[in-house]
């Protein structure tokens, strides 16, 4: 949930946000928002940091994915929230292989489920899940060649 917020915060700030992550992370108000009346603890935030960044980072490229994967939408005509969703759950798809897919696919519905609107999750599960088919179509042993017919 709070690599999602740092990622909307993100997205609606732009980069100089990057400078501020740190106290964004720290914020006993982003707890709070979050319903949260403890602080997570510092490997949680240290995580949430790393996914955040490298999320961020690979924006460019998660994006053109995103863009693909929803032929006729436009980036900017998916909710923020959803987009960020979607881009941390195509973030650890791709650079998390120890997460099993099905775990980053039910995690980011239920953050579509808390954030989003009522297609959220079902969105976020679609698109999710054609770039999970297609990350496996990829690193997939291809099916060896029968050769000529006898």
């Amino acid at each position: 949930m709070l690599a999602v917020q740092a990622l909307c915060a993100y997205d609606a700030l732009g980069d100089g946000f990057g400078a501020e992550i740190h106290t964004f992370l720290q914020d006993t108000h982003t707890y709070a928002d979050l319903g949260w009346s403890q602080p997570p603890p510092p490997d949680a935030l240290s995580f949430a940091r790393a996914l955040v960044e490298e999320t961020w980072a690979r924006r460019p490229e998660l994006d053109a994915l995103l863009v693909r994967l929803v032929p006729g939408w436009s980036l900017e005509r998916i909710q923020p929230v959803d987009r960020n969703i979607l881009r941390l759950g195509l973030y650890e798809l791709r650079e998390c292989p120890q997460t099993p897919p099905a775990v980053v696919i039910n995690e980011a519905i239920e953050l579509a489920r808390l954030f989003g609107g009522g297609d959220s999750p079902a969105f976020v599960n679609g698109v999710l899940d054609a770039a999970r088919r297609e990350l496996e179509q990829a690193t997939s042993p291809a099916a060896p060649d029968p050769g000529p017919a006898a």
